[in-house]
Order: structure tokens, then C-alpha cells, then sequence
């Protein structure tokens, strides 16, 4: 059986629907979200149970989706159509793709220091992973890919884009009672704290998650501003809990994020040169 979980009426950040959204394209998008997770394809009833419709409905919205090209079906069973997968991530894919120096900078700090390690980059109101580049230890952290976005405040590389980035962007972070949402136990959740966090990775000059996004892994990033005045890219490693408090092993992965910040600082005085 695939794997799903509960698809609602919400947006994508949580909020309430806004007044003039199109339910059937939103409940649309929503089975397509529950398919594009699933482990493998999946039948009609356990997609309807999934995004909580009535099986009619969801057949009629199948049928749609199948005819616009977004899903294949395949006697009864349903999965995302490849080739339109492939077509549209093709056209977002120059939006996405970091500089050849930025990657330069990834290669070389996983080959530095054994760990995995990742591009984020702002795209929209939040940060996403734009590439990646697995380490060569045998135990790694699972489940990094390009395409995970959201709870900036708690990854490493959002830290580093809005501790060095302009004050305005902090406004993506504002909620009703100061709080803001908690991944795991170890989340900065108040607002006042978070902010210190921010001013201590800008004198610091580099960002930290202690197992602020998911229990178990930290995560340190740096800002690359390839001669711009802001960033628009965070460099990140990603390591394990377990080799993250070796102090010795955490300041080598350190080492090799402040040479990549050097080697940045470098390139943006050339440039400007």
C-alpha cells in the first residue's frame, strides 16, 4: 500500500484558504501532491481516501488530470505522467540551476570533509535546495534532495540568507503570537530568541541548526554572495549528530565552509575589480 498523508483545503503554508480560490483546481493539485508521494502508484479509493473526497468525485478529477496529461493510468491504478514532469521541471530548471562557481564551492567542501552537502538558494518567499552532493561517509543524512523547501527559520541555510540578507526579508517570519513553528523539540520557536540567533550567525559569520529541523542532524551553512551586496545562496553541510559534537570533526567541516566563504569573498572583489 503507498504511503499518504491527509491533503486538506489549506495552502501550502498553512493559512486559510483565500476567498476566491477555485476548490476543484485546488483539490486537483492536491491529488497530485498525494501521488507525486507516494511510494508507488496508487488506485482510486485509497486516493480519495487520502485527500478526503467522495470517490465520484475524485474519479471525475482523475479523469481530468489524466486528459491534461498530469497523471498516467495504468489499468486502475494512477501516477504522475514523466513526460509532463519532465517538461515543466525543464522550464523552471535555468531558474533553479546555482552559478558553476557556487557548485565549485560544494565540490569542494564535500571533498574536504566527507559530508554531504547542499545549495539553497531564495525562490519566492522561501528557500529551497537547488542542488546537492552526497558525501562519502557510510552513514549520511537521509532523505536531502533538490526541491525541499519551507521552515527557513529552522534550517541552517535559511539562517544565513536572513542574517545577512535586508531586514525586510525577517517580515516572511511574523506570525500572530510571536511564535514560530516548531520542527522538533529543538526548534528556536520565539521570536526574540530567533532574532539573537540571527544577530549572533551575522558576528559569527556563519549559520547553525542543532537538530532545529530534524531530530538527529545538524546542519552549518554559510552565505555565498558571489560580489553581490546581499545573498542570494547559502552553502550547507549536513552531518549526523553524533559527528557534529566531535569538537575536533566539527571544526574540520567548519574549516572547509569558511575557505568556501574566503574563496567567495575573493571572486566578489575580482569581479568588482
Amino acid at each position: 500500500m503507498a504511503s499518504t498523508a491527509k491533503a486538506t483545503d489549506k495552502s501550502p503554508a498553512g493559512t486559510d484558504a483565500p476567498k476566491d480560490l477555485v476548490q476543484s483546481v485546488a483539490r486537483a493539485l492536491n491529488i497530485v501532491d498525494v501521488i507525486a508521494a507516494a511510494k508507488e502508484p496508487m488506485r482510486a479509493q485509497s486516493i480519495a481516501s487520502a485527500v478526503n473526497l467522495h470517490i465520484a468525485t475524485t474519479s471525475h478529477l482523475l479523469a481530468t488530470l489524466v486528459h491534461a496529461g498530469y497523471l498516467e493510468r495504468n489499468e486502475r491504478t494512477y501516477k504522475l505522467a514523466a513526460g509532463k514532469m519532465l517538461d515543466l521541471s525543464s522550464r523552471v530548471e535555468e531558474d533553479w540551476r546555482p552559478s558553476p562557481f557556487a557548485l565549485s564551492l560544494l565540490h569542494q567542501v564535500v571533498e574536504a570533509t566527507g559530508e554531504s552537502a547542499y545549495l539553497s538558494a531564495w525562490q519566492g518567499s522561501t528557500v529551497t535546495v537547488v542542488a546537492v552532493e552526497e558525501g562519502s561517509h557510510a552513514v549520511r543524512v537521509a532523505d536531502l534532495r533538490v526541491g525541499v523547501s519551507g521552515d527557513i527559520h529552522a534550517r541552517a541555510s535559511g539562517k544565513a540568507l536572513l542574517a545577512f540578507g535586508p531586514e525586510s526579508q525577517l517580515d516572511r517570519l511574523r506570525s500572530v503570537n510571536g511564535e514560530l513553528a516548531r520542527r522538533t523539540d529543538h526548534t528556536i520557536a520565539a521570536l526574540p530568541d530567533f532574532l539573537a540567533d540571527l544577530e549572533l550567525t551575522r558576528s559569527r559569520g556563519y549559520a547553525l541548526d542543532h537538530q532545529e529541523y530534524v531530530t538527529g542532524v545538524c546542519a552549518m551553512a554559510v552565505p555565498i554572495f558571489e560580489g553581490s551586496q546581499r545573498p542570494h545562496t547559502a552553502l550547507s553541510i549536513t552531518v549526523p549528530l553524533h559527528r557534529f559534537t566531535n569538537e575536533e570533526y566539527f571544526q574540520r567541516c567548519l574549516d572547509a565552509l569558511m575557505e568556501a566563504r574566503r574563496l567567495d569573498d575573493d571572486e566578489g572583489g575580482s569581479s568588482q575589480a
